[in-house]
């Protein structure tokens, strides 16, 4: 989707998420999401997050990177981190799409504590690529999204435990469509965003460690100043702006399920001192780690601009 001219570039977005504590899942359900959906087709992004979608009802089009979808109710969309894509509905009419947000390592980790081997392979099955299909096509994993929605729009006893065990089945269920269909998977990013792929990969795995540009540019194998344009070109941001972005997105998640001290926080998501935690975080959040820390409840749901490409995902219609 890309066009010649750099300035006609699509503006690709970073949407992320933050899973609710004690919560295997990150649901957006209900009438907050009857609303008409994107804009243009270029408007492509991405999360931190898989993100399985069920369309309820309408209809409209679907871009998966470089492959085109009509979609309309009943359509189920299984798209892994860093998976470009744009929903778009027909004619600006009103669409129901229903999402669950998760983090397959983490679910699949609890489910299968001794068998390491089997969650990497897992995990690496099921972000190889995207999946569009309909209900009809899997009646199986569509009942158990469906269930997995129901139970987190009415949660009752031993919700958590109930609804780990249908994601973690869901997540079994969809990781066969990899194995069953002669298909290829969806291609996850396009050739430009590929090339940077590896250092973001490293990065999201390391964050914690020092990094230098040097090894970000290793990962790719391209120079350090080719890494940097590749980023500005498809990201808006640098290699660096991008190390910070994931370390303050790790230093919420601290903050909001932790009783960790700031000290700790800041040594955990990469940083020396508790003065460079609070200068990256004030940059990126707009308030210090202290005032987040005291009104999480207040802020867990604040619109966190990184740049113009990368922002917290939609939770209300106020987010569009």
């Amino acid at each position: 989707m890309e066009t010649k001219n750099s300035r006609n570039k699509p503006t690709i977005q970073l949407r992320y998420y933050e899973l609710p504590e004690h919560e295997p899942a990150l649901a957006l359900l209900g009438e907050e999401w009857l609303r008409s959906y994107g804009t243009e087709a270029e408007d492509l992004h991405f999360h931190n997050l898989m993100e399985v979608g069920l369309c309820q009802w309408g209809e409209g089009t679907i871009y998966i990177d470089e492959q085109k979808y009509e979609y309309q109710g009943g359509v189920i969309t299984l798209i892994p981190a860093n998976c470009l894509h744009t929903t778009i509905s027909r004619d600006h009419g009103l669409n129901q799409w229903e999402y669950l947000f998760i983090n397959p390592q983490r679910i699949l980790r609890k489910a299968f504590p001794d068998d390491p081997l089997f969650v990497e392979m897992m995990v690496r099955r099921l972000a190889s690529g995207a999946k569009y299909l309909t209900e009809a096509e899997d009646e199986s994993l569509a009942r158990l999204i469906r269930l997995a929605l129901d139970e987190y729009r009415t949660p009752q006893n031993y919700h958590t435990e109930v609804a780990h065990s249908l994601l973690t089945s869901l997540l079994l269920l969809a990781a066969r469509l990899y194995e069953s269909d002669g298909n290829n998977p969806v291609q996850l990013i396009n050739a430009g965003l590929h090339q940077i792929m590896p250092a973001m990969e490293y990065i999201d795995r390391a964050y914690m460690n020092p990094i230098s540009i040097q090894e970000m540019a290793a990962q790719c194998s391209l120079s350090e100043a080719h890494l940097r344009r590749k980023f500005k070109e498809y990201l808006n941001m640098s290699p660096n702006e991008y190390l910070t972005a994931v370390r303050i997105r790790q230093g919420c998640d601290l903050l909001n399920t932790t009783s960790c001290s700031m000290l700790e926080v800041a040594l955990r998501v990469g940083y020396q001192s508790v003065s460079s935690f609070d200068r990256n975080f004030q940059k990126i959040v707009g308030m210090t780690p202290y005032q987040y820390k005291k009104n999480s409840k207040d802020y867990k749901g604040k619109v966190l601009e990184y740049k113009i490409s990368a922002r917290k995902g939609w939770k209300t219609k106020e987010d569009l």
